[in-house]
């Protein structure tokens, strides 16, 4: 989730009609036909949707504030990997300056710029999905990780790792968060004495949700890998499938999950038994991400979708306070 006051800045160019100047002046590096750039959504990444000879794109740009060029030159070499393989992923297009990220410069700031081919398929929620498309679900992360077992070494030294996100963090906690920085400290060491092997550790997507993949027959495409990381294995299912209030892989759609990913590769079992500790791992960075993201203070003054996601973020950010107390408790 980037800053809220960076969402602001960009959002307050879009007007009524989801139209916005600032995302047609990024995409004058690649061309699109008049009039269909709109604004889809803004997260951790601003994205719109274009045409450009009639053909569906999307566009994907961010402040420089809020992430560093060399993550996303990674990130699209791991990508571009991945289109060699089986799998269907989301491709990124050379601008007519056959650059695959365009640094623009403008009043506001200073954005790097993404195009993607999109996805042809359907997205779809928990409730939705029946057993045959949880089991694809899973057998698509599996094929995945199965995948980037082979990705070359240089590739994978130039992504964060779980280490990272919890130093990262550290950084970005309040001093006053004296829970979670006992957290941090616990699951470090939790961390560092577990097995790592070839097989059960390496590039995951991170954020392997049903909002990140398309649903097209029998085949699955995959978006948004912005924030694949080395981490092990299963921190990749339980992370996808954290929309389930409490991970137990007795659960009906986990089992299935799980069932579709061991079609594709091992998993690790005795890591799938420490699945706690990656829910835990994940409510600690999420608290800090989100604490750095509410950078706002609350206002009668605020147009209406920043008051109700500040409202939403500042709830979620006490969510996660109250469950990291529970475990230092």
């Amino acid at each position: 989730m980037m800053k809220l006051s960076t969402m602001k800045k960009v959002i307050d160019t879009v007007d009524r009609d989801w139209k916005s100047p600032l995302a047609e002046r990024i995409l004058e590096r690649w061309g699109y036909d008049e009039g269909t750039v709109f604004c889809f959504r803004a997260s951790a990444n601003f994205i719109f949707m274009f045409k450009r000879a009639g053909k569906s794109y999307f566009l994907r740009f961010n402040d420089s504030c809020e992430k560093e060029l060399k993550q996303i030159e990674s990130e699209l070499q791991i990508v571009q990997y991945l289109q060699d393989s089986s799998l269907k992923v989301s491709r990124p297009v050379k601008s007519n300056n056959e650059n695959y990220i365009e640094v623009v410069n403008t009043e506001s700031g200073t954005y790097y710029a993404v195009v993607f081919e999109a996805l042809q398929g359907k997205q779809y929620e928990m409730e939705e999905i029946n057993n045959e498309q949880i089991f694809r679900w899973g057998s698509s992360l599996g094929e995945l990780h199965q995948t980037l077992k082979c990705l070359p070494d240089d590739l994978q030294k130039n992504r964060p790792n779980w280490q990272d996100h919890l130093y990262k963090m550290e950084e970005l906690l309040y001093p006053s968060e004296t829970a979670a920085y006992r957290e941090v400290e616990k699951l470090s060491k939790w961390a560092e004495g577990l097995r790592v092997t070839k097989e059960n550790y390496g590039i995951i997507h991170y954020d392997f949700e049903l909002d990140n993949v398309m649903f097209e027959n029998n085949t699955l495409g995959v978006l948004d890998f912005d924030d694949c990381s080395n981490y092990w294995y299963v921190a990749d299912i339980v992370y996808a499938l954290r929309g389930i209030e409490h991970f137990n892989v007795n659960n009906s759609v986990i089992k299935i999950f799980i069932e579709g990913y061991e079609s594709e590769t091992m998993l690790d079992r005795s890591i799938l038994n420490e699945a706690s500790g990656f829910v835990r791992m994940h409510h600690v960075v999420s608290l800090a991400k989100l604490t750095r993201a509410v950078d706002v203070a609350a206002s009668t003054t605020h147009p209406e979708w920043l008051t109700h996601l500040h409202k939403k973020l500042s709830e979620r950010i006490k969510f996660y306070r109250d469950s990291i107390g529970k475990v230092q408790n």
